[in-house]
């Protein structure tokens, strides 16, 4: 029982060669993966602070002012998933009922990292909604952003 030479196999090398390309072209898969996963919550970002300077103006054309708070809220956390009328108290948890049949705003989005957060200060004439974002975006390179009535930007300050 001698082997025929042209029944031949791959060699253990050539295996682990093929299985080291494996292991790479995952690795690269796995990091670009990460990174766009990063800037899907970045857009995500965007969009909800979008929608809720959005609200926030329909609250300002009813109300004539922006909810005013003594200390800065985290949007979305437990004490401030809706926004409702000035005579509801503005920022408001789901349970609490709204004084109008259609809230500004039924569901305060929160940032989509438990450890995000957007921050919430507001005095009549304006407020300030700071949110960080992990990579360049559409505002610029990554970091820490002030939306306010005028525009999203680096400079923080309630315009």
């Amino acid at each position: 029982m001698t082997k025929n030479k042209s029944q031949r196999g791959f060699s253990l090398i050539e295996l682990l060669i093929v299985i080291a390309i494996i292991i790479l072209l995952g690795i690269i898969s796995v990091v670009a993966l990460n990174d766009q996963r990063g800037k899907a919550r970045d857009a995500k970002r965007i969009s909800d602070i979008r929608q809720v300077r959005t609200a926030l103006e329909f609250y300002y054309s009813d109300e004539n002012e922006y909810p005013v708070t003594i200390t800065p809220i985290i949007l979305g956390d437990i004490s401030a998933q809706k926004l409702c009328s000035k005579k509801a108290g503005a920022f408001l948890p789901a349970e609490t009922p709204c004084d109008q049949a259609n809230p500004y705003m039924p569901l305060v989005p929160k940032d989509p990292l438990a450890s995000g957060k957007y921050s919430y200060t507001g005095i009549a004439e304006g407020y300030d909604i700071v949110f960080t974002t992990e990579k360049p975006s559409s505002l610029g390179e990554a970091g820490t952003y002030h939306a306010h009535s005028q525009a999203i930007d680096r400079q923080a300050g309630n315009k």
